[in-house]
């Protein structure tokens, strides 16, 4: 009989780790670089990429699905007469497809906030659409794990005249996801 609860217990504690991979709490880092589609309004583009920070945090409720909040820049833009940028804060549903134990595909489809500001314009200009991503995921360890992806946001700017032209921006990205 102790052997038998022996070795439940060893399993248990073996098993432990892995049955909390698949669900909690992560937050996690990002860098990389965004391709902004620059409005018509304000010109050719001289430079559409800049380099972008973001944060996020989530809840994994299972191998396959989470919540997610994301904070990042979503790039600048210059043209001959004017500069801008902007920043998004999103909120996705994340779809997660295991490839093994340590590498995955994830997709994310949700809405974000972007707000815009150009030089020159009287007040920023907010945008809210729909966001969506893509990438891969490698678990360096059931607690770390390292991100590569593309996420898509609408954002907008506005004039000097005061009008809104809204517009694209791709961000590129590496970062870092941490379980607990």
């Amino acid at each position: 009989m102790k052997k038998i609860a022996t070795a439940l217990l060893l399993s248990t504690v073996v098993a432990a780790p892995a049955f909390a991979a698949d669900e909690g709490f992560y937050a996690g880092v990002t860098l990389g670089s965004a391709r902004v589609g620059v409005p018509a309004a304000f010109g050719g583009a001289t430079k559409n990429s800049d380099t972008v920070y973001g944060i996020l945090g989530g809840y994994q409720f299972n191998k396959n699905w989470a919540a997610e909040l994301e904070y990042t820049g979503a790039g600048k833009f210059t043209t001959a007469t004017s500069t801008g940028k902007a920043d998004a804060f999103g909120v996705t549903a994340v779809g997660t497809l295991p490839m093994s134990d340590t590498f995955s595909l994830y997709g994310k489809l949700g809405f974000a906030q972007v707000t815009g500001k150009a030089n020159g314009a009287a007040a920023n200009a907010n945008r809210t659409s729909a966001t969506y991503g893509l990438g891969l995921q490698y678990n360096v360890t059931p607690a770390v794990g390292i991100r590569a992806g593309w996420d898509r946001f609408g954002a907008a700017a506005k004039t000097a005249a005061g009008a809104t032209q809204n517009y694209n921006s791709n961000v590129y990205s590496v970062g870092a996801v941490f379980k607990f």
